[in-house]
């Protein structure tokens, strides 16, 4: 890798992919690989907000961003119960 390359991603571009990616997850409590695939959920949305605190030039947005992972918190919580 002799030369860096760098892009440019919005926060809601960001944040609507790992809504994406969650939703994929086979989060049913019967499922063979449930605790894979929760796991899987989880660690996007640690990565989503490793992305996000970075993504801000000074002081992050605090509340946007507690905000997003409460709903993606819940969307993962919500999906268990759907998919139960």
């Amino acid at each position: 890798m002799d030369q860096e390359t760098t892009f440019s991603l919005s926060y809601e571009l960001l944040t609507q992919k790992a809504e994406e990616e969650i939703r994929k997850c086979d989060l049913r409590l019967d499922g063979p690989y449930y605790v894979q695939e929760l796991n899987r959920a989880s660690d996007i949305l640690r990565f989503w907000f490793i992305l996000a605190m970075s993504g801000y030039p000074g002081v992050p947005d605090m509340e946007r961003i507690d905000a997003d992972r409460l709903r993606l918190e819940g969307l993962i919580h919500a999906l268990r119960e759907i998919r139960a």
